[in-house]
């Protein structure tokens, strides 16, 4: 069974697990951002290394970064494909009718689906190495300064943590739904699109009631744990900041002004 694992954490012994989420959280956030900058192709093949060497040093198996990035290759298709019918730009290759494909267009799709696999390596790099409730501490304290201006931080947070955890549930319970309907005789995975998305319909009704009821589940066990909107609350677990961190924010940004001064 093809689960998605989107959001589910893969332990191991790695030196990246042991970090401090703040200093990953702000890392790729860092490295996010230069990888917008980059303009040239060579920069982004640089950045796109970074995040191979990354995905080697994290010791997860290289499966878990292409089961991650694969539901979002019709979207970067999407764009590849945009750029290359609709940017004229450079040597025209062939034409059929209004529709040419030229040598910048090629480049210019490309270089945007590239940008965009490498971005979702840096973000499964963050969630595959940390725990959901070291992901949401972290980024919860990170964000505290935006209390003072009243914003819910905590309910936010608490929103994104939620959703990590049900986008694994909810495609294990669409998997489920599809094999039962398989074993009825529907045929889901073949045939023209519209007779799938016909066939796709009778599981969108069971896949509704059963996250309503999931979520009626949490809220009534949240609840009976006491808890309330904009109460202050405590961890369990507290976030320590290591030597490592620092040494690894410090080599950060280090290279990432390196990056940019080449750039």
């Amino acid at each position: 069974m093809a689960y998605s694992i989107i959001g589910q954490y893969v332990p191991t012994e790695s030196f990246i697990h042991r970090l401090d989420p703040r200093s990953k959280i702000i890392s790729v956030f860092t490295l996010a951002i230069v990888l917008f900058l980059a303009g040239t192709f060579p920069t982004l093949l640089f950045m796109a290394g970074v995040s191979l060497i990354l995905a080697y040093l994290t010791r997860i198996p290289f499966y878990y970064y292409v089961k991650s990035i694969k539901p979002i290759l019709v979207l970067i298709s999407f764009f590849f494909l945009f750029h290359l019918v609709f940017t004229r730009v450079g040597t025209e290759w062939f034409s059929v009718g209004a529709i040419g494909i030229y040598s910048g267009g090629a480049a210019k799709g490309a270089f945007v689906a590239l940008r965009i696999l490498t971005l979702l390596m840096f973000a499964s790099f963050l969630t595959l190495t940390t725990k959901v409730t070291d992901l949401t501490d972290g980024l919860e304290w990170l964000l505290s300064p935006l209390t003072r201006l009243k914003i819910p931080v905590h309910e936010m947070v608490l929103m994104m943590s939620i959703a990590l955890r049900y986008i694994p549930i909810l495609t294990e319970e669409t998997d489920k739904l599809t094999r039962a309907q398989a074993a009825r005789g529907a045929d889901i995975k073949s045939g023209p699109i519209l007779s799938r998305l016909k066939a796709l319909q009778p599981l969108l009704l069971p896949l509704i009631i059963q996250s309503f009821k999931r979520a009626d589940t949490m809220a009534h066990a949240m609840e009976a744990r006491g808890y309330q909107l904009g109460g202050k609350r405590t961890s369990l677990r507290e976030l320590t900041w290591k030597r490592l961190d620092t040494w690894t924010l410090g080599f950060t940004f280090f290279a990432a002004v390196g990056i940019i001064l080449w750039k």
